[in-house]
């Protein structure tokens, strides 16, 4: 899986923002702040990831079980195909 679209990210003092840019832009007219849980799967989605990968950065970055870490990504992900935001 992967990120649909182009997007930049940007450090506001201590928030991670994540901006459409060219054709992403008309279609999905947000911006996404991510924390800093979403922004290391974010970052992982950047490049084709399964959610095996995804789940080992998480682990690998935060003092986090493995059940929660799970239920992270998916929330997560939840959010970015209600926005048809992800290739699979």
């Amino acid at each position: 899986m992967k990120i649909r679209g182009e997007f930049i990210t940007r450090q506001i003092l201590d928030d991670t923002v994540v901006l459409p840019v060219g054709n992403t832009a008309i279609e999905f007219n947000n911006m996404i702040m991510l924390n800093s849980v979403s922004l290391v799967i974010w970052q992982c989605l950047e490049n084709d990831v399964s959610f095996d990968d995804i789940l080992k950065a998480v682990t690998d970055n935060f003092e986090v079980s493995q059940e929660q870490a799970v239920a992270d990504i998916r929330e997560f992900l939840d959010g970015m195909r209600s926005y048809n935001l992800l290739d699979e």
